[in-house]
């Protein structure tokens, strides 16, 4: 697939009407960073359409404001977000605390990363369509595996089945990406997790019908 500007923008505004579709099945305010994801994730996208037109102006390499906001989202939110999002919702005690050893990993992930995106290094260009972000510092790849653990271990240890769908479709992603263009991480496994991001949609909608696999996890589920 060709990346490009108009790529992120009509992705952005595609899965943007699917987050605004499942932020109006939330019932409980513990829900709301789960049903966000999706709209945070067509936001992001809309982010690096403007990180593509200064590559489009002939900026060899850029940086700058899109390119802060994208990557700050991408390696800070992101890791500390997924996971507690998932927590959130989770009713089963023990797969909630395994969930919240993995929100600590995020956030050791994230705060490592927010060093180099606040230090003002980091960068993207173009390479074969996609973009590659640099400037993660010398443990770059050792916060990468926490995020990835982070990120895509949660969602596989919820009771829910979209959710863990969500997961498993992650994970494959990245082993695919890694393999592929690993220097392309940032940016197509963050348009994968937009894309499948509709997997949340879906759960909402079973818990909205009240059809879900498992039951909807109540205030007095979750103490």
């Amino acid at each position: 697939m060709c990346f490009s500007a108009e790529a992120d923008f009509v992705s952005g505004a595609v899965i943007g009407a699917i987050g605004v579709a499942t932020l109006t099945k939330v019932k409980y305010p513990r829900e709301i960073p789960l049903a966000a994801l999706p709209l945070a994730f067509a936001v992001h996208q809309v982010i690096e359409g403007f990180v593509w037109r200064d590559i489009d102006d002939g900026i060899t390499r850029v940086h700058g404001a899109a390119v802060n906001l994208y990557v700050a989202f991408a390696w800070v939110v992101l890791p500390i977000l997924v996971p507690l999002a998932v927590m959130l919702v989770e009713p089963r005690k023990f797969h909630r605390r395994a969930i919240g050893v993995l929100v600590v990993l995020g956030a050791v992930a994230g705060g490592y990363l927010a060093l180099a995106v606040f230090g003002g290094g980091v960068t993207a260009h173009a390479v074969e369509h996609t973009l590659q972000y640099g400037g993660a510092g010398r443990w770059g790849w050792e916060a990468t595996y926490l995020y990835v653990v982070a990120t895509c271990g949660a969602p596989l240890l919820s009771s829910f089945r979209a959710i863990v769908w969500f997961g498993v479709a992650n994970l494959f992603a990245v082993a695919a990406i890694a393999f592929v263009q690993a220097e392309g991480l940032t940016s197509v496994w963050c348009l994968w997790a937009a894309v499948v991001s509709v997997l949340i949609f879906v759960q909402f909608s079973w818990w909205h019908r009240g059809d879900a696999p498992l039951p909807l996890p109540r205030v007095e589920q979750a103490t």
